[in-house]
């Protein structure tokens, strides 16, 4: 008998299958054989007990599909599938596509408890992008990546994660919540344009890894990026704050927050480069051949807002875009490119002419309400 879970957020009625993993013996690949016993299906609690026959030992794979029957409970505050019209708010449930599928893997011979999340998918993903297939050391190497790409302690996907509508009362770890956050954040990249579903964030997630070994950390892609993915986990934790009353989740969420921040802005830095930070422009004379070339440029980068002025967190999908405003006095500031992707959080503005130049960026959400201005910095040209 297997048990665990399937959570992101909750999975009621999913279907479970186990599948056993056998190397080939003409590829030396491990592939995934027969099934394992019966299909059940998960309980309001997206629990489950999977018998399994004629397997006592080794590497099994657990998978949940859906069909009519299953739901799932949005589990991203304040609603998933903010700015469209099907939007659903948090703790309500709603119906998932026959095209959806979690997996994650599980030793017989160390344990009989699994848990379903995207993270262990795309350990799964990974590892069957390997020349091994899905062997022990490539699974084992791909729950570990994953886990460090996402800032995650090591052994995190192995966890429970809780259920991030009922946090009252868990006396669980704060990694646990941790991981629930980030696996919430893959349902709040739905935003009706990118992604219509969460089946296909995943699908798309999933042959990303496939293809390229890992989620990229930033920039234009067609999967989420782990800038993005961070930074939603950063929101969803803050606006979790209003949902729950108990003091000690109370003070894990204040840590989840902290941790998932630092690691955006990690992630972020990491992208903009030495030198380019919020707000700030990076461009340097260069000679080539003896000719100076006059770099006329300017790229200003910036964070995402994770609050409103109010206090109240913002999702990504509550985001328009930006606009940013320039001009060669700080007080005049008559020139404006409108940016509409939310999720583009650097530009460069090119052919400017001599002197200084001064700019700033505002947030524009789904509503067309425009944030204040950022601080206004500035840059020198000169020919």
């Amino acid at each position: 008998m297997v048990s665990g879970g399937a959570i992101k957020g909750v999975i009621g009625h999913g279907i479970v299958n186990a599948w056993n993993i056998t190397r080939d013996g003409r590829s030396g690949r491990y592939e995934l054989a027969g099934k394992l016993g019966r299909a059940v299906t998960t309980d309001s609690q997206g629990r489950f007990q999977l018998p399994i026959s004629g397997k006592k030992d080794g590497w099994v794979l657990v998978e949940l599909t859906a069909d009519n029957e299953t739901r799932m409970t949005c589990d991203v505050v304040p609603a998933c599938f903010s700015g469209t019209p099907n939007a659903v708010a948090f703790g309500e449930t709603f119906p998932l596509s026959a095209g959806f599928r979690l997996r994650a893997v599980v030793n017989l011979t160390d344990s009989r408890e699994v848990y379903l999340t995207p993270l262990s998918s795309l350990a799964v993903a990974l590892a069957g992008g390997s020349d091994e297939g899905l062997s022990p050391d490539a699974l084992l190497a791909a729950y570990g990546e994953l886990e460090a790409h996402f800032g995650l302690s090591a052994g995190t996907l192995q966890l429970s994660p809780p259920d991030l509508v009922r946090l009252d009362g868990f006396s669980g770890s704060t990694d646990a919540i941790q991981l629930a956050v980030i696996n919430a954040a893959f349902l709040a990249m739905v935003d009706g344009t990118t992604w219509s579903s969460i089946d296909e964030v995943l699908a798309d997630s999933e042959a990303w890894v496939q293809s390229e070994g890992m989620l990229p950390d930033s920039g234009e892609a067609t999967a989420p990026t782990i800038e993005q993915l961070t930074l939603e986990a950063a929101v969803i934790s803050q606006g979790l704050r209003s949902e729950v009353a108990d003091g000690q989740v109370l003070a894990a969420l204040d840590e989840v927050s902290d941790r998932t921040e630092a690691f955006y802005a990690l992630v972020a830095g990491a992208d903009q480069g030495d030198g380019a930070g919020s707000g700030e422009q990076s461009g340097e004379e260069s000679v080539d051949g003896g000719t100076v070339i006059i770099d006329r440029s300017a790229t200003l980068s910036w964070e995402a807002p994770l609050t409103r002025q109010s206090g109240v967190s913002i999702a990504m999908g509550e985001l328009q875009g930006y606009e940013i405003v320039y001009g060669q006095s700080a007080s005049a500031l008559t020139h404006s490119v409108v940016i509409e992707d939310a999720s583009l959080t650097q530009f460069t503005i090119e052919n400017l002419a001599d002197g200084d130049w001064y700019f700033a960026v505002r947030a524009i959400d789904t509503e067309g309400l425009v944030s204040p201005m950022s601080d206004v910095v500035s840059k020198s040209i000169q020919g």
